[in-house]
């Protein structure tokens, strides 16, 4: 069968055809090495591949499973990825906060070497791609699941990006190190309420990087531990729940001092991501 065969019947399976059908042609393209969307046009009188590897994938993205964790790949700010059902998928909003690092980053710190450290690091984007941008003399990693570490040391690797990783609690094992940070970002759990996940998130995305208690327990960890691992200033970057601004800004006035803090809109309009100056 030719590409455009089986494209044209797999359409007719989808229940959201307007939405769905460029994961389709992704699988399609993927499979048959081809580069660009532009491309499946161009090749779409070929002969498909491998039709099982297809059909059995095409399986899997029916009931439900992200294309990202079917592939085993996705691509952030221009980079690529591996992913798999260990750890979250980098969403828009993700990169949106690590374009807000980026940027503030080389505002206060120009061309100076810098320490940089992504905690809650899951896959690992944002610490690696933040290293590829800037001057990094070191990039520490950590996260609380062995699980995510291992797919973290396999993106920093395919990436050609060296870092320190530690497994464990927020900032605990940082704090043992003696590591001394210039720029710190994190993506911890941030849901307070399951009824704001889609289907498909709740029933593959691993909860342990979802899902925050009322107390916000895990960004209390967190900012205790911050005016121990800064270096002169420290700047911060989180990415934060829609719905945290007031619960945050509590915790911050409770927990930290010599701090300066603000929010700042995604691209929704919604406050998603945080910015503390450390001094």
């Amino acid at each position: 069968m030719t590409l455009f065969e089986v494209y044209k019947d797999a359409i007719k399976r989808l229940t959201n055809p307007d939405s769905d059908e460029i994961s389709v042609r992704i699988l399609l393209c993927h499979n048959n090495g081809i580069k660009s969307m532009s491309g499946f046009y161009i090749h779409k009188n070929e002969n498909i591949k491998d039709l099982q590897l297809f059909l059995n994938q095409f399986e899997r993205f029916l009931k439900g499973e992200p294309i990202q964790y079917i592939l085993n790949e996705t691509e952030f700010l221009g980079y690529n990825f591996y992913v798999d059902e260990r750890v979250l998928i980098p969403r828009q909003e993700t990169e949106e906060v690590v374009m807000q690092a980026y940027l503030r980053a080389v505002r206060m710190f120009g061309d100076n070497v810098i320490n940089v450290a992504d905690v809650c690091c899951g896959s690992g984007v944002m610490g690696i791609t933040l290293a590829k941008k800037l001057t990094v003399r070191y990039l520490f990693m950590s996260d609380i699941s062995n699980d995510a570490i291992e797919v973290a040391k396999k993106n920093a690797a395919s990436n050609d990006v060296i870092a320190n990783f530690f497994v464990g609690n927020c900032c605990d094992e940082l704090v043992k190190a003696g590591a001394k940070v210039d720029l710190f970002v994190a993506n911890p759990p941030y849901i307070l309420n399951k009824n704001d996940v889609e289907k498909s998130v709740l029933d593959y995305e691993p909860h342990l990087a979802l899902f925050v208690d009322e107390n916000l327990t895990v960004y209390r960890q967190i900012f205790e531990k911050l005016p121990l691992i800064k270096n002169k200033q420290m700047l911060c970057v989180f990415e934060i729940g829609y719905d945290l601004k007031e619960k945050l800004t509590e915790l911050i006035k409770k927990t930290l001092k010599n701090v300066e803090f603000g929010f700042v809109k995604d691209i929704n309009g919604k406050e998603r991501i945080l910015i503390l100056l450390i001094k």
